[in-house]
């Protein structure tokens, strides 16, 4: 009898541990099937709703991906955004109206340090007055806010309270495939002319916002103008990233020109874009000779300068 009811716990005991191991390996497939099916949607772009949900922002492949994007900050092929220079091709009033405001702080100060030699006490109170306009310029003027559901950004300014309050500037974006640009408030910091990113393609005036993830145009297949991914360009409204906030040309070279280091993002989910709505993007015809430029592109060499884009 005894041998009967060992024999009978050995078996339990066997089919128990197989049962067990079963479901261990069945969910392991489930995962690395998941994992690798999230993996190729992300690299060939595909919408899938479903997949935000099941894999949710603080998936395996987005945080490999940033760590990916991290490594590239010593390639080669990266080149840093001089401050306050335009690059050589590209025409910007800003930049005009930034000379002349230049041209006209040197003869105020020449003004001032001629009143100065002639009155000791006007010479201080200029002193007090520049370090008072000084402390104002070290302040950041704008905060930008990503609407991720919405992909959406408005820029805000500040109200006589100095809140950032006032509605500015809005911008159409691409955040990443299934909330893969992570919610959060950062500051921006290191900028870039042209950077390389994951998957070997490239990007004009990226800033960062927060590790991997930055501020940058459409891809371009190489460092060239007249090389954009006219596809990725078409998705400008939608997630479609693996990560960072892509935008047109003339968006991103406004961030990286008028948002200094340190300037807050903050990123978040609405179902309302944001007071200023959310604005269009121009669609590229695939088959226009003329697709791998940005026809926002500011370069005096862009064609599509010479195109009526109503038509």
């Amino acid at each position: 009898m005894e041998k009967k009811y060992f024999g009978r716990n050995i078996i339990r005991q066997i089919m128990e541990g197989r049962a067990a191991r079963t479901i261990a390996v069945t969910v392991s497939v489930f995962l690395c099937v998941l994992t690798l099916f999230e993996f190729t949607a992300l690299q060939l772009e595909w919408e899938i709703p479903a997949l935000a949900v099941i894999s949710g922002e603080h998936s395996i492949w987005s945080e490999e991906y940033q760590q990916e994007e991290l490594a590239l900050d010593d390639s080669k092929e990266n080149e840093i955004l001089p401050p306050g220079e335009t690059p050589e091709g590209a025409t910007s009033d800003e930049t005009i109206d930034n000379d002349e405001a230049i041209e006209d702080g040197a003869e105020s100060a020449n003004r001032i340090a001629d009143e100065g030699s002639i009155d000791g006490d006007a010479t201080e109170d200029n002193e007090e007055v520049a370090d008072t306009e000084m402390a104002e310029e070290t302040e950041f003027p704008y905060y930008i806010k990503i609407n991720r559901q919405q992909n959406c950004i408005t820029i805000y300014t500040q109200d006589e309270n100095g809140e950032y309050t006032v509605p500015y500037k809005a911008m159409i974006c691409s955040t990443g495939l299934y909330n893969a640009t992570p919610r959060g408030i950062y500051q921006i910091s290191t900028k870039y002319l042209w950077r390389e990113l994951y998957g070997g393609v490239y990007g004009q005036y990226a800033t960062r916002i927060h590790g991997g993830v930055l501020f940058h145009s459409v891809p371009y297949y190489s460092k060239s103008k007249d090389s954009l991914c006219a596809d990725k360009y078409n998705k400008l409204g939608q997630q479609a990233s693996m990560g960072c906030v892509r935008l047109t040309v003339e968006d991103a070279k406004w961030i990286a020109e008028n948002c200094p280091e340190g300037t807050t993002v903050e990123i978040y989910d609405d179902d309302d874009p944001g007071p200023l709505g959310k604005p269009e993007a121009v669609k590229i015809d695939t088959d226009s000779p003329i697709k791998g430029w940005d026809p926002t592109d500011p370069d005096v060499n862009n064609p599509w300068h010479d195109v009526s884009l109503d038509e």
